[in-house]
């Protein structure tokens, strides 16, 4: 992987912006989250085979979500991943930096919860996400592409969801700690013909500000490449970021130990 500064043209305007670092892989997941597959050892391996320099686990965190299957880790398999986490750090130490992470999904109704597990566990890289929104009954789960939930979602009002997923992750950022957002504008991610409002674009730009303020990075997610063609977010967002003077973080999402780096070589392209 290669770093890239020099000057390019996003979205017609040119400018010259700091390097993104492509060495390392900082959205992992593993099969303790119930919905991915591969050993975390796996996917150390493909980093490694890849000639990465450093990766990131960042297994997900939900607290008081009422769904149909689990797809987060419990308290006692985050142990697990810690254990086995730190096993791997020391075993490959000499050929890549591991840091054990947590993507933690924003809850207005669990905040002190999620709170508490973040304080529980000595997570390296904290990235914020809104997975579930609250309904009267179950959560919506935005980011499912089971096509029961689609329609539950589409059902629900996407207009009426993408505002309150950004007014969440507003307050999400004013709430839990964190090192980056991830996926900013991934809800609704299999409607793709669901664009933001001008009200969401206000949002999104206040957010950014938000994010600015508190020294929070912005995750360049390149699964969004093998669903839109384009990462989440998209180049307009990260312009607006880059202009604010936000940290950049590439992450696959990788859910499988081939995904990992998927889409790097494409970030060139639309960063810098």
């Amino acid at each position: 992987m290669t770093q890239r500064s020099d000057k390019k043209t996003i979205l017609g305007q040119a400018l010259t912006t700091p390097p993104i670092d492509l060495s390392g892989d900082h959205h992992i997941h593993t099969l303790l989250c119930n919905h991915a597959q591969g050993e975390m050892e796996e996917y150390v391996l493909a980093a490694i085979g890849k000639g990465l320099q450093s990766m990131t686990f960042l297994e997900h965190l939900e607290c008081g979500i009422n769904y149909d299957i689990r797809t987060w880790l419990t308290p006692e398999h985050f142990s697990q991943y810690f254990q086995q986490g730190q096993h791997l750090q020391q075993r490959y130490k000499d050929k890549i930096h591991i840091r054990l992470g947590v993507e933690v999904g924003y809850n207005p109704h669990a905040v002190d919860e999620l709170q508490q597990m973040l304080s529980k566990f000595p997570f390296e890289h904290v990235g914020l996400s809104y997975h579930f929104l609250g309904t009267t009954k179950k959560h919506l789960n935005l980011f499912s592409r089971r096509p029961d939930k689609i329609q539950a979602v589409r059902n629900a009002g996407p207009e009426h969801i993408l505002t309150e997923y950004f007014s969440g992750l507003i307050a999400a950022c004013q709430t839990i700690r964190c090192d980056k957002i991830c996926h900013l504008d991934a809800a609704l991610r299999f409607l793709p013909e669901i664009s933001l409002s001008p009200y969401n674009h206000q949002q999104v730009d206040q957010l950014l500000t938000l994010m600015q303020l508190k020294q929070i990075a912005l995750e360049i997610n390149t699964s969004g490449f093998f669903i839109r063609s384009s990462p989440f977010p998209t180049p307009e967002i990260i312009l607006k970021a880059k202009k604010l003077g936000l940290s950049l973080i590439p992450g696959s999402d990788a859910h499988k130990p081939q995904d990992i780096a998927r889409g790097f070589d494409q970030i060139p392209h639309i960063h810098s």
